[in-house]
């Protein structure tokens, strides 16, 4: 009530009976008028009654909701009308209220198919409209027990293994004019283990759940219905509690008549993408990308590797498109309103994240194998001329692994699209792959020779998990590396087949290997088997560790077990587990089948991927022997941890080859996680020939000095491989204070005769450190003179434009180096084919068309600058557009570079799928690094607010921006804005940033000095 103190106080002081003529029992009122005594509100009895009455009411409404809100959800929903969702006869089907056993030539049996009678919308009881993740993730018992034994199985990280799915019904309808799709699903479920409680995954869906319902296959079973739902928001769970149990054994389908989704621009689950055709009209499509947990963003379903099953997909969309789904088109039809629907034949038995769904009116290129497999190459019509070398690529990949595992893919077609808007390279979705445009597209006009190597190199790769992750599927994501490993390896045996003279295995040394062994040298690095804990440690598990060192652990057994028995294992493999799922242990077995007992392969392979890093082996002499020892490997020593109880102890077992001077034979010996010898011999020893072991050596100094003359004198003795491994590891070593840098730079004196793009690259990326950790400093000067003088005879030697893939690499990154460092030859050709294409548009040689890019914007202006990004903006060539994109980030001019780094925040200007890419480019100068860092640093929040969901951006941005880290200020700064905003997705990327920011700081503190006393008394 409303107290005002210029009134007083009314009080009932009495009531008694009126004293009048009529005397009719009224009762008087006396009003007795007060002034307040004190200051404050008053009420009457009546009043605090009524008061408490009102209070003791709502505690009781309010503890009723506590109690029995799980059963009731207070929601209501409304319809709109949706007329592309209607079935052909213009009825809305009704789900049926029980099933019989259905076969229709379907295994399993499966519920009528659905169509959604309204596009529904949901107000729950505090009138706000339900989000896209359907209704409020609190609607979960609230007590959580404190054992984890005891945990509900809703709040575990995994599925309960209770129900098994076998059979999928889903239904989708697609528009691409509102960027909504509605859905059905049944999906057939065995009981393996009696239960009360359905649960399922489903992920930013709105589930109307007055439509969901469990009903038995067949009569024997009993009918039972849902008394409440609720989704658990952390796990993504829809959980639907049961009248009584489902008995073991028996069969039942789960219902979800009606769900709608919005299809976004997120590059995840099904999401929408678009183009401009040469008219300037802007066309959209729909693509999905649901490994590893997105398939639950789509439809509602058991969202799990191991949980495979047949999926029988339909999907309904407006006229003018093409829909694609990982089988054949089994039937169209034409709706009432004019959309058309399609129905797709039933899968093989499959994982849920290498479904997909393709919705656009792109062309493709097309062949037709004897044995009537489809190979199908899919783009943008006015991006048709650029499938050609995908396609005869393709079959031949095609043709090889079906003889290298002696089984052919089950799936009857394949079609590999390339779409305008994908987050990572390509996925391999069965018999539906997708990629990103410069993954799948080559313009031999245009497009440079590496062009071509990395769309034969992920084509391969994703052709290879056809076998290797479509047919046979890892378990769980803790050996995502036996899917990701294996179809690394392989992409280079398909390679090798299709182009033997690129000369792919010594390639795949520097370019997949090396990288990858600077971040297993951290302590923050993880075994390619880890363990995943956490649902963000799914995402996470895609890195470099599961791909480069999955590899590369696998290229060393196929090393020791040799050719044949590697394949061997590998067709053993397939077979035994076709259509199933397995781990790595069973994968060890087949190989140990394979060498029939010679190795134990488990006991070996278990010291590489089950604990974290690798090892150098130390040559040492004494007397008459070479002792080789093992110690892990680590750039910065001091961070290991003693108390660390690794069960390995850090040690391996290592296949050990070498060869002599005297005496070239391969001679192999092993270190079975303790040391071993040999018999010394005259001259220099070499060690892991080939570089085909995961694993770094060291020798002591007279040797270092004896391979060094050796390379002065004929490189060409030792392998090309080996001559790039003894750069590696030398600067590697240096870098971890395990040898002294005059050692590993004077290794480098003998690249002036080197015309191997191999040894070349290996170099480059090792000065690249270098580089970017003095680049601030006076020695900077030096560094820059010296390598002028060493690239300078080649730069006027690899000339070649035509010619082998190997040569074109080499001429690219000799005329790349010697335009970084200033020779005026290089920069005075580059600056005048710039001004001549800018002026007159003449054609640029393809494979150096990026370098000349690169030179015109760093000798230019702000006028450079807008005339290569207009042209990136109008060409059709992806692959051209990424290279003009890249050369942007080399202007020397401040205000340009910040400028392009806001733009990743404007998707009018920098697709999401390029913003990862974008900043890789800012590595390419030490201005654009500054102005990189201090961008991530001043922007990190809204990084991680608009990218921070993706699985790949931030853990790619994060080292890319941070690899020359090295002062104490910065170091300080990243600790601050990871611990306050910390990146979900990314926790492993920023602490292994942090680690490595350390290593840095005590690199330039160790090191610095003594690389500038060299550098200045070997510059002439």
């Amino acid at each position: 009530m409303d107290c005002n103190d210029k009134y007083p106080d009314v009080t009932i002081a009495e009531q008694r009976p009126l004293t009048n003529a009529n005397n009719v029992g009224t009762k008087e009122t006396v009003v007795t008028l007060r002034q307040p005594r004190d200051k404050g509100c008053y009420m009457s009895r009546f009043q605090v009654g009524i008061l408490c009455s009102f209070l003791i009411l709502v505690i009781v409404i309010i503890t009723l909701l506590v109690l029995f809100f799980g059963t009731e959800v207070g929601c209501f929903c409304y319809g709109i009308s949706r007329g592309p969702a209607s079935s052909a006869q213009g009825q809305t089907q009704k789900p049926n209220t029980r099933l019989s056993n259905v076969t229709d030539n379907l295994p399993f049996g499966t519920a009528t198919n659905l169509t959604n009678p309204g596009h529904r919308k949901c107000v729950c009881i505090n009138g706000s409209l339900a989000d896209n993740h359907g209704l409020d993730s609190t609607i979960f018992p609230t007590q959580t027990p404190t054992d984890t034994n005891t945990l509900p199985p809703w709040r575990r990280i995994r599925l309960p293994r209770d129900l098994v799915p076998s059979f999928y019904e889903v239904q989708l309808t697609v528009d691409l004019t509102h960027f909504i799709y509605h859905g059905s699903v049944n999906i057939s479920v065995r009981v393996v283990k009696a239960t009360s409680f359905v649960m399922f995954h489903r992920n930013a869906i709105d589930i109307i759940e007055r439509t969901v319902q469990v009903l038995p296959i067949g009569d024997q079973y009993p009918a039972r219905k849902i008394k409440r739902q609720f989704y658990d928001n952390e796990y993504q769970f829809h959980v639907a509690e049961l009248d009584g149990e489902l008995p073991a054994g028996s069969e039942y389908v789960i219902q979800v008549a009606e769900y709608d989704g919005h299809i976004r621009d997120n590059l995840t689950g099904l999401y929408f993408s678009s183009y401009k055709t040469k008219e300037g009209r802007t066309r959209y499509l729909a693509s999905s990308q649901l490994q590893p947990t997105d398939a639950r963003k789509v439809f509602p379903c058991f969202d799990e590797p191991d949980f495979k099953a047949i999926f029988k997909i339909t999907i309904i969309h407006q006229p003018g498109y093409q829909a694609l789904c990982n089988m054949p088109l089994y039937r169209s039809s034409v709706l009432n309103n004019g959309w058309l629907k399609k129905e797709f034949d039933p899968t093989p038995i499959m994982s849920t994240y290498i479904l997909a769904f393709v919705v656009a009116d792109f062309k493709s290129r097309n062949y037709s194998f004897n044995n009537g497999y489809q190979l199908r190459i899919w783009a943008q019509p006015d991006a048709y001329s650029q499938t050609k070398h995908a396609l005869e690529f393709g079959v031949k990949t095609y043709n090889f692994f079906t003889e290298y595992f002696n089984t052919s893919d089950v799936v009857p077609k394949a079609d590999h699209v390339a779409v305008p808007d994908f987050s990572g390279g390509a996925m391999e979705n069965w018999g539906l792959v997708i990629y990103r445009e410069t993954a799948l597209l080559y313009d031999p006009q245009v497009s440079s020779s590496s062009n071509k190597y990395m769309v034969t190199l992920i084509m391969a790769h994703e052709i290879a998990h056809t076998w290797f992750g479509n047919m046979v599927t890892m378990k769980w994501w803790d050996d995502l590396w036996l899917n990701e490993g294996f179809a690394s390896i392989l992409m280079y045996f398909a390679m090798d087949n299709a182009y033997p003279e690129w000369n792919v295995f010594a390639i795949q040394v520097v370019e997949y290997m090396f990288p990858v062994m600077v971040k297993d040298a951290l302590v923050t690095s993880h075994p390619v088997s880890a363990d995943i804990e956490d649902p963000n440690d799914i995402q996470q598990s895609f890195d470099i560790i599961s791909y480069n060192k999955g590899m590369a652990v696998l290229r060393m057994l196929q090393g020791f077990i040799g050719w044949k028995s590697f394949k061997e294992g590998l067709q053993l493999y397939v077979r035994r587990y076709k259509f199933k799922n397995a781990e790595r242990d069973e994968l060890w077995q087949t190989f140990t089948e394979a060498v029939n007992n010679t190795y134990i392969v488990k006991k070996i392979m278990d010291t590489w991927t089950r604990q974290t890093g690798y090892p150098v082996v130390n040559v040492r002499t004494v007397n008459n022997t070479f002792i080789l020892d093992q110690e892990r490997f680590l750039l910065n020593q001091e961070e290991a941890d003693p108390l660390d109880d690794n069960p390995f102890g850090y040690r391996w077992y290592i296949p050990f080859t070498y060869i002599i001077q005297y005496d070239r034979d391969v001679r192999k010996v092993w270190l079975n996680m303790e040391a071993a010898t040999i018999n010394r011999t005259e001259g220099w020893l070499l060690g892991n020939v080939d570089y085909m072991g995961f694993f770094r050596v060291n020798y002591e100094k007279d040797m270092w000095m004896r391979l060094g003359d050796q390379l002065l004198y004929n490189h060409t003795v030792f392998p090309e491989a080996n001559r790039a491994g003894l750069i590696g590891d030398a600067f590697a070593l240096a870098r971890a204070n395990l040898l002294d840098y005059d050692i590993a730079l004077n290794l480098t004196r003998y690249l002036k005769s080197e015309l191997s793009y191999v040894p070349w690259r290996a170099f480059v990326d090792s000065i690249e450190f270098l580089r970017g950790m003095i680049a601030t400093k006076e020695a900077y000067v030096y560094l820059q003179q010296y390598l002028r003088d060493l690239v300078a005879p080649v730069y006027n030697t690899a000339t070649y434009v035509k010619g082998s893939l190997p040569d074109k690499y080499l001429h690219r990154i000799i005329l790349g180096m010697a335009c970084d460092v200033g020779l005026e030859n290089a920069v005075s050709y580059a600056k005048s084919t710039f001004n001549a294409w800018k002026k007159y548009n003449t054609i640029l040689a393809s494979d150096v068309s990026v370098l000349i890019y690169s030179v015109g914007i760093r000798e230019g202006g702000t006028d450079e600058w807008d005339f290569v990004w207009e042209k990136a903006q109008s060409t059709s060539v992806a692959s051209e557009r990424e290279m003009m994109m890249e050369a942007l980030a080399q202007t020397q001019k401040p205000w340009l570079l910040w400028r392009y780094a806001n733009w990743v925040f404007d998707p009018n200007k920098i697709k999401k799928q390029d913003v990862r890419v974008v900043m890789s480019y800012f590595t390419k100068t030490p201005l654009a690094r500054s102005v990189a860092l201090e961008f991530f640093m001043t922007r990190w929040k809204d990084l991680v607010s608009r990218f921070g969901h993706d699985p790949f951006l931030l853990p790619e941005v994060i080292p890319t921006v941070t690899s020359y880290v090295n002062s104490e200020f910065h170091l300080r700064q990243l600790e601050t804005i990871f611990k306050e905003t910390p990146p979900k997705t990314a926790s492993k990327a920023a602490e292994n940033a942090l680690a490595l920011t350390r290593s840095n700081i005590k690199w330039m503190e160790t090191y610095y000095e003594k690389i500038a006393v060299w550098l200045k008394d070997n510059v002439t």
